[in-house]
């Protein structure tokens, strides 16, 4: 429970929705979805899963934190071609 609060404290209690705890994960969701991938940075996480086949589709930004996964949802980021 420390690590979720001490991961709420860095991005501002305002900017989440939702925090979901199972073992060994924490998954965020921010108020705005818009800001997740910001988010996400803040923390250290640049692991990003794209959902498209999901209505509507979602970035799961992933990495670890104090030794939990930990999870913020975005909106789903635009791929650059090249």
């Amino acid at each position: 429970m420390g690590i979720a609060d001490d991961a709420v404290k860095v991005v501002g209690p305002e900017h989440i929705e939702i925090v979901t705890l199972t073992r060994g994960r924490i998954c965020l969701q921010p108020t705005d979805l818009n800001q997740g991938e910001h988010i996400a940075r803040a923390l250290g996480l640049d692991a990003p899963l794209d959902h498209r086949m999901f209505v509507p589709g979602h970035t799961l930004w992933t990495g670890e934190r104090h030794g939990l996964e930990v999870q913020v949802r975005s909106v789903l980021r635009q791929m650059v071609v090249r």
